[in-house]
C-alpha cells in the first residue's frame, strides 16, 4: 500500500512539472511575439520612455541614454541591379552598402554579392569599395568631395582583376519649393590587369529633382560614363531616379536607366532598400 502510494505522489509530481514547463513555454512565445523595440536598444517599447534613442547610445533600464555616444550616424543599403534587353541576354546582382557619417565626413563600404548572367549562368563575388568623402554647405549649394579605392576580390568571370584609385565631387544646388539641379564628375585610375591593359576612365552626371512631397523625390539626369577598354565605346544613358521615406528611419530608392549606346544594355533597374541609424 505504501509503495503504491509514493508512485502515485510521483505521478503527480512529474504531471504537475510537465503543467509548469507547459505553461512556461506557453508564456515565453506570448511574450516573445509581443515584443517590439522601435530604436533597437534592447528595451520593450511598452516600457521604453525614449522610443527613439540614437543608435550608438548607452540606456538604462527605461531606454533613456545613460552615456555619450559617438554622435555620428549609420546607413544601411541593400538591393539589385537588373540589365536587360530585347535580346535573351541579361545581367543581375546583389549589393550592400554600409557608411558611417559625423561632421560632414562620412566612410563606406560596399560590395556586389553575387552577379549572374542569363545566358552564361556566371556568377559569384564582386569587387569591394572603400571611400571616404566630405560634404560642404554653403547657402543653398551641396558639395561633396569623395576619394576611394576598388579591391580586385571579385572572383575571376566576375571582377576586373585589378586595383583602382576613385575620386569624385558632386554639386547639388537646392532652389524653391523642393526643386534642386546637380552636377556630378568622377575619375578613376584604373590599374592593369595580367591580361588586359585598361584606360584611365571619366564619368559624369547633370540633371534636375524635385520633392513631390514630403516622402518622395524624383530626379531625371543624363549619364556618361567612359570605357575602361581601349577603342570601345562609352555608356550613355537617360535616367530617372525616385526615393520614398516610409519613416525617418526607414526608405527605398528605385531608378531606371535607358541606354543611348549600343554596347550597353537598353534597359537598368535598381531597386534598393535602406536604414539609418541616428
Amino acid at each position: 500500500m505504501v509503495s503504491i502510494k509514493i508512485d502515485q505522489i510521483n505521478s503527480i509530481h512529474q504531471s504537475l512539472k510537465m503543467k509548469n514547463l507547459y505553461v512556461i513555454f506557453l508564456l515565453a512565445q506570448i511574450s516573445l511575439f509581443a515584443y517590439e523595440d522601435y530604436d533597437i536598444d534592447g528595451v520593450d517599447d511598452t516600457i521604453d520612455q525614449c522610443l527613439n534613442t540614437p543608435f550608438d547610445l548607452l540606456v538604462d533600464e527605461s531606454g533613456c541614454p545613460i552615456g555619450g555616444g559617438s554622435g555620428g550616424k549609420i546607413l544601411l543599403k541593400i538591393g539589385s541591379d537588373f540589365n536587360f534587353d530585347d535580346s535573351d541576354n541579361g545581367s543581375s546582382s546583389f549589393n550592400f552598402f554600409g557608411s558611417y557619417s559625423k561632421n560632414n565626413f562620412d566612410v563606406s563600404l560596399s560590395n556586389y554579392n553575387y552577379y549572374d548572367t542569363f545566358e552564361n549562368s556566371v556568377s559569384g563575388m564582386g569587387d569591394l569599395y572603400l571611400s571616404g568623402g566630405y560634404n560642404y554647405y554653403y547657402k543653398n549649394l551641396n558639395t561633396y568631395i569623395s576619394l576611394g579605392i576598388k579591391f580586385a576580390t571579385g572572383d575571376e568571370d566576375i571582377g576586373s582583376g585589378e586595383n583602382d584609385y576613385l575620386s569624385s565631387i558632386n554639386l547639388d544646388y537646392y532652389l524653391d519649393d523642393g526643386w534642386d539641379i546637380f552636377l556630378y564628375y568622377g575619375f578613376s585610375l584604373n590599374g592593369d590587369s595580367d591580361e588586359v591593359d585598361y584606360q584611365n576612365s571619366s564619368s559624369f552626371s547633370a540633371g534636375f529633382g524635385c520633392e513631390i512631397n514630403n516622402k518622395w523625390y524624383s530626379s531625371l539626369s543624363y549619364d556618361y560614363s567612359q570605357s575602361i577598354y581601349q577603342d570601345s565605346d562609352s555608356y550613355s544613358a537617360i535616367s530617372w531616379f525616385n526615393s520614398y521615406e516610409f519613416s525617418d528611419r526607414y526608405f527605398m530608392s528605385l531608378n531606371y536607366s535607358h541606354a543611348l549606346d549600343d554596347l550597353s544594355y537598353d534597359n537598368s533597374l535598381s531597386l534598393r532598400f535602406g536604414v539609418r541609424f541616428d
